[in-house]
């Protein structure tokens, strides 16, 4: 397979400290952080209880033949990994930026697939927030049931535990939140 190919069936298990505090912080401008990165987890509900986990970490293909969000790169891999419609399962994405309105329309499309599925959106960061499309894009995520939030502390420290080659350092702050009380307020007047 050629290396600009998508291999969106492969998430990687944990990102690199520096990685991570380079692409995560709450920026309202983020030069220089052309990549997406997408945390997740899943969970599958068996008896009423969640017992099945399974994470990782997508980070979208940037090459110009051939492009893959790291939404579309999860939404794929989930279709293969998960392809029972009528399970019930609990979606947690932590992402680096907030998805486009394309990937915002596919993620409706995915859920209408999977109606037994709720999805969480933590992001740290808002794209192209003052945009009308962009902001139609999130409500219409709002709207399909979509939890969406800019992460918080807790959030931070979660990824920083969970998706992150941390070789056991504790989590610092550092300046992750600069830009969260502004960010966090637009995104609720966007949701309004």
């Amino acid at each position: 397979m050629e290396p600009w190919r998508p291999n969106p069936r492969n998430p990687m298990d944990r990102i690199y400290p520096k990685t991570f505090c380079f692409n995560f912080p709450n920026l309202l401008y983020a030069n220089g952080r052309k990549l997406c990165y997408l945390c997740f987890q899943v969970e599958r509900e068996d008896d009423f209880s969640y017992n099945d986990s399974d994470w990782g970490v997508f980070r979208n293909k940037v090459h110009p033949l051939a492009r893959c969000h790291a939404e579309q790169c999860f939404l794929s891999w989930f279709r293969d990994q998960y392809p029972y419609r009528d399970e019930y399962y609990n979606v947690t994405w932590f992402v680096s930026w907030s998805p486009c309105p394309t990937c915002a329309e596919e993620v409706v499309e995915f859920l209408e697939e999977y109606r037994n599925l709720t999805l969480s959106i933590f992001t740290s960061r808002l794209y192209y927030f003052g945009d009308p499309n962009y902001q139609e894009g999130l409500c219409t995520l709002r709207d399909a049931g979509v939890q969406l939030d800019i992460m918080s502390y807790d959030d931070f420290e979660y990824c920083w535990d969970n998706f992150v080659y941390n070789k056991r350092m504790r989590f610092q702050r550092r300046n992750l939140l600069k830009d969260y009380d502004f960010l966090a307020a637009e995104l609720q007047e966007i949701l309004r």
